[in-house]
């Protein structure tokens, strides 16, 4: 399994591989790291990929995902581009919630992400350019995990607190506790 995050919102803009061990499994609680100043967390679409495919065409590209949800990943406030990659290594960083069908998941339309409301920017046809741009790149496979900025406003990772995520209807989809 893969991690793979788009850095922009231009499905065949730059990306950034992480490591399986980068993930955090749901229910698990995140820590703080005790180095480095601020902490804070990006927030991401999370896009399921459920078969084998390369070079996929974008008007195939739905039956190679299966599920969707929202993701975070923790980074320092200030990070140099030569830290970057390092950092993409480091591990328990990312983070995703409940898996939903792409359907029922883009009908919500905005999200409320620890207090601060996140609209979604990202349409089927979005998903269907990044899945189709990644597997030119290289060959996914079930259980990778695809990464899409939301672009929300910078949410600050402090101890002791709950970063949830809610749809517009009241249901949590992420509850992650950072300890």
């Amino acid at each position: 399994m893969k991690i793979t995050r788009f850095l922009t919102g231009d499905p065949n803009g730059p990306i950034d591989f992480h490591p399986d061990s980068a993930l955090l499994l749901p229910g698990r609680p995140m820590f703080h790291p005790d180095f480095g100043d601020e902490w804070h967390v990006s927030v991401f679409l999370a896009v399921r990929i459920n078969r084998l495919g390369k070079s996929v065409g974008e008007k195939f590209a739905p039956r190679y995902y299966d599920a969707l949800s929202i993701g975070i990943r923790i980074e320092p406030e200030s990070v140099s581009p030569a830290d970057e990659g390092a950092l993409s290594g480091m591990d328990c960083t990312i983070t995703y919630g409940e898996w939903i069908k792409p359907e029922e998941f883009l009908a919500n339309g905005s999200f409320e992400i620890a207090g601060l409301n996140v609209e979604q920017p990202h349409t089927s046809d979005c998903v269907d350019r990044a899945v189709s741009a990644l597997s030119r790149l290289t060959t996914i496979k079930m259980g990778d995990i695809l990464l899409l900025p939301l672009g929300s406003p910078v949410i600050i990772l402090h101890p002791r607190s709950y970063i949830t995520a809610t749809t517009n209807t009241g249901n949590e989809i992420l509850s992650v506790k950072v300890v």
